[in-house]
């Protein structure tokens, strides 16, 4: 197929452009990142056509030909939600807009197959009920969590008034080599690894938990979405995480015994909307659907990427 990835050069973005290539399957990637920048790409950058523009920028042309549109570009750090909410909610909502306008446009000329929207657990931060289903609705508590919840409802406006065919995938703690450097994970191993304190954000006690996902079991989540058939996936919600809840205290942990270090431990108080969130998910839906099956446990996750920081980041 010809598939188009928006905000290719990322993290996730990235890995997927590497899995699709592998399968066949032509890539197009749009990003602000330069080409001559994209370090992620540049084993493939030869391999694949590269539009260096802005989702307020993307055209009906730049859709028309691909079968498949997958929407990665975001401001996809929490912590920026708080110091730039205007800036957040205005890259993911109208960034969102701007393509699924795009995509309306054209589906005139040929139909499209499958947009795919990367949302985020954060989309979901509180709810009575555990575990939370994909079919959950958006209930956010923070900015960034308003940015990726709005960023749903948009794609389902589109989807009932326009037909886009939209399916939506909710990702959790995405961790492994090349992943953000701004999750806590990634600051958490970092530190750990130098003998240095951690920040862990919840007094007395981090009330919190997450759900974390390698990004080897993501890439296959993602792939098996593309490759699924239409009718099977489009008008759905999937949460991809592995689906095991682990407490901060659990994690932090975990990254300690990982590393063979103590570290102190530095508690500040909760970040704005995120006291008692929980990341207690049921992918039971992406099991029976996509024939998704997570293989790596969170404590392997976390090994795989306390290796790669130790020796491709600390040197």
């Amino acid at each position: 197929m010809n598939i188009l990835i928006i905000g290719g050069a990322g993290f996730g973005g990235s890995g997927l452009a590497h899995e699709l290539l592998k399968k066949g399957h032509k890539v197009t990637i749009l990003d602000t990142m330069a080409p001559s920048h994209a370090i992620t790409l540049k084993n493939i950058i030869e391999e694949i056509n590269y539009l260096w523009k802005s989702t307020s920028d993307i055209s009906r042309e730049d859709v028309e030909g691909h079968e498949v549109v997958l929407m990665l570009a975001a401001q996809a750090d929490v912590p920026m939600g708080f110091s730039s909410p205007y800036y957040t909610v205005y890259n993911n909502v109208m960034g969102t807009v701007s393509v699924l306008e795009a995509c309306r446009k054209a589906m005139m000329k040929q139909q499209l197959q499958k947009v795919f929207i990367a949302s985020s657990a954060n989309a979901v931060q509180y709810t009575e009920t555990y575990p939370i289903t994909p079919n959950h609705p958006p209930s956010p508590r923070n900015p960034y969590g308003a940015s990726k919840g709005a960023q749903e409802l948009m794609a389902w406006a589109w989807y009932r008034s326009f037909g886009v065919p939209i399916v939506i995938y909710r990702n959790g703690v995405i961790v492994g080599k090349g992943m953000r450097r701004e999750i806590f994970v990634f600051k958490w191993l970092y530190n750990i690894l130098q003998g240095k304190p951690i920040i862990v954000e919840g007094e007395p006690i981090a009330d919190q938990t997450r759900d974390i996902t390698h990004v080897e079991d993501t890439l296959q989540a993602w792939t098996l979405g593309v490759e699924a058939e239409r009718e099977k996936v489009v008008g759905q919600v999937f949460q991809i995480s592995y689906g095991e809840e682990l407490t901060v205290e659990e994690i932090a942990k975990l990254c300690m015994r990982i590393c063979g270090k103590e570290v102190p431990i530095r508690r500040l108080p909760h970040r704005p909307g995120e006291k008692g969130m929980r990341e207690a998910f049921d992918i039971s839906k992406a099991r029976n659907i996509l024939g998704y099956h997570p293989e790596i446990p969170p404590e392997k996750a976390l090994q795989l990427t306390k290796e790669w920081i130790e020796t491709e980041v600390l040197v």
